[in-house]
Order: structure tokens, then C-alpha cells, then sequence
């Protein structure tokens, strides 16, 4: 059984010792470094190799935004998971950018803690569904904009239905299970979402999906 190294970045101690022990409670998961800001984790992680970093956005000295940026540098096969507050998505596009590939908020449970780690080690991306809801909630409104009506003419009906499984959380893999299709058609589709919607990636291309409406979860 492989076991999953995570590395814990939050500069409130109780919330940090309370996240250490639900994910050392889970049987093939292992908390392999904690620190209390970014500095402190850009000198530890050059000691410990985690699998994946659960980073506080917000922290003195250095914030997460930064220290995602620089260890990635550093460590490009780093995957990062970004923890916010209940309305923090001004630093959503900032963390995305820096290279974050999971967004989970601080109210998250066991279960989807559990999963975001396994998801984002595989190399998928991850949002809560809290995160999702709250970027629903803020989503523009883009009725008259013409921003749908211009996208509708680029996408295709099968495009549109690989996006909102992509939205959903789920791999390539899965997708091409769910729709019968090849796993290359599927990286094709993806491919041509993020082009199309002028995304750099697929984390960008779900917070742009979120925001603007595109697609609609049930």
C-alpha cells in the first residue's frame, strides 16, 4: 500500500494540529512536515519530499501565493492544495496562477480531504464543494454579455459535456469511461477547452467555467 506524504502550511497553530491528526488518521496517509509560514516551509521542504502541500493562502513573512510560486520552482512535480477562508476568491486566480491545483476551505470534512489529496497526487485537479458553491454564488452575470452566446459558437455539444465533467472533478480517464470514448479524444476536448476559452490550464479553465456560467451542476 503506498502511502501518501503531505505537508501541512498554516500559520494558526490549533487549526494546523487538528488538520495533522484527521489526515494521520487516515490509514495511508502520513503528515511528514508542518510549518508556520511560507520561509519556514521554503527551508524545510528541501529536506522532506511530499507528495502534496496543503498551503494557508494568508501568512506572514512569506504568504502562500509566494511560497507556492517558489517551491515549484524549485520543485515543479510539487502538487500544492490551496486552503482559504469562506470568501477569499480574490486569491483563487493569484494561487491558481502560482501553480496551486486543489483549492479546498478551511471547513472542509475527512472525506473530501481524503479524496482532494488522492485526486491531486494523481495529478487531477480539485475543487471543494464548497469552493464551488461560493464561486456559483459570485458567479457574473452574463445574460446580454455575449459572453455564453460567443462561447456556444465555439463549443461543440460534445465539448460542453466533457467540460462539465472536467468541472465535476473528474479525470480523463473517467470522462472517456462515462462517454464511451478514447482517452485521447477526451485530452483532445480538454485540450481545446482551455484554447478556446483562453484558459492556461485546467484549474483555470474550471474557475472560468464556475464564474461565467458555462456550465451548470446539478
Amino acid at each position: 500500500m503506498s502511502i501518501y506524504q503531505v505537508f501541512l502550511v498554516d500559520d494558526h497553530p490549533i487549526f494546523l494540529k487538528g488538520l495533522a491528526l484527521m489526515l494521520n488518521e487516515i490509514s495511508d496517509f502520513k503528515v511528514i512536515g508542518e510549518a508556520s509560514n511560507g520561509r519556514e516551509f521554503l527551508e524545510k521542504i528541501a529536506l522532506r519530499k511530499p507528495d502534496v502541500v496543503l498551503m494557508d493562502i494568508k501568512m506572514p513573512e512569506i504568504n502562500g501565493i509566494e511560497a507556492t510560486k517558489q517551491a515549484l520552482q524549485m520543485y515543479p512535480d510539487l502538487k500544492v492544495i490551496a486552503l482559504t477562508m469562506f470568501g477569499e476568491q480574490k486569491y483563487l486566480d493569484l494561487m491558481a496562477a502560482a501553480g496551486a491545483v486543489g483549492f479546498l476551505q478551511k471547513s472542509i470534512t475527512r472525506d473530501e480531504l481524503e479524496q482532494a489529496v488522492k485526486q491531486v497526487s494523481r495529478g487531477q485537479a480539485f475543487f471543494s464543494r464548497e469552493m464551488v458553491a461560493d464561486l456559483s454564488s459570485s458567479a457574473v452575470n452574463v445574460s446580454g454579455s455575449g459572453v455564453l452566446e460567443q462561447l456556444n459558437e465555439r463549443l461543440t455539444d460534445r465539448e460542453l459535456e466533457v467540460l462539465k465533467y472536467i468541472v465535476m472533478g473528474l479525470s480523463a480517464q473517467q470522462i472517456a469511461e462515462k462517454m464511451f470514448l478514447s482517452f485521447r479524444t477526451i485530452e483532445g476536448h480538454r485540450s481545446n477547452l482551455i484554447s478556446k476559452t483562453g484558459s492556461r490550464n485546467v484549474v483555470d479553465l474550471v474557475i472560468f467555467s464556475i464564474r461565467n456560467n458555462v456550465v451548470k451542476l446539478e
